[in-house]
């Protein structure tokens, strides 16, 4: 009897030995050349809702008030002036376009949140390139007009910080990744990797805008930042 279960058991662990295994699935990179837009223009939703690139999803608001429609959240752009030309002119640019391709994505910080930035399945998401758009650029060095420093330039004590934090289930993870888009009177300049993998495991990443030029309202450097190549590696 003892014989019997042996070679049972013996032929069990052949048979498991033999099974294929299942390949590791690669997460798919976000760099938005699947969304097709017109030269120097970005997507703007005809109403509140995702889009998707690569095993990311993306969320855009849309708000209709009496002084226009604005979105919040995510844009897809391809404007590529380094130039802020005021009143919202090409407040969606990146320094010279996108870090590979032609589309990017600004992500906007607004009152309506859209903070997350979701993945279609749990991955340790190794990085992404980001950039400071030319409003926030035209902020740091011109002054915002709107701080309480009477919309002062940047100095020696300002700052304008990226926050990401993964998120898997609902659960924060404990570690974040800052980002220094401006310290000073220094900023980044062009397109910058991020190294995110020390937020381990995520299916959703939460983004969070913070300065130091305030006013009674808030922060009053533009909430903007460029991001390309969402999921990649370096």
């Amino acid at each position: 009897m003892k014989k019997s279960f042996l070679i049972v058991a013996v032929a069990a662990l052949a048979l498991s030995a033999c099974k294929p295994t299942e390949p590791e699935v690669s997460l798919q990179v976000a760099d938005f050349e699947n969304i097709t837009l017109a030269s120097e223009s970005v997507l703007h939703l005809s109403q509140s809702g995702t889009f998707e690139s690569g095993d990311f999803v993306f969320q855009q608001e849309v708000s209709a008030s009496d002084w226009g429609t604005y979105y919040y959240g995510n844009v897809v752009s391809n404007q590529t002036s380094n130039e802020y030309k005021g009143d919202y002119q090409n407040d969606m640019s990146a320094k010279g376009g996108a870090f590979a391709g032609k589309n990017f994505v600004v992500w906007t910080g607004s009152y309506v949140g859209l903070d997350s930035v979701l993945l279609k399945k749990a991955f340790v998401v190794p990085g992404m390139y980001v950039c400071n758009t030319p409003w926030v650029v035209d902020a740091i060095v011109n002054g915002d007009g709107m701080s309480d420093d009477n919309g002062a330039p940047f100095g020696a004590d300002d700052y304008f910080t990226l926050t990401i934090t993964g998120s898997l289930n609902g659960v924060d993870a404990n570690s974040q990744v800052r980002v220094e888009l401006a310290k000073g009177t220094e900023y980044i300049k062009d397109w910058t990797y991020v190294d995110l993998s020390s937020l381990g495991k995520v299916d959703a990443l939460k983004f969070a805008l913070t300065g130091s030029k305030k006013n009674d309202y808030g922060v009053t450097t533009p909430l903007y930042f460029a991001i390309d190549n969402l999921g990649a590696k370096k």
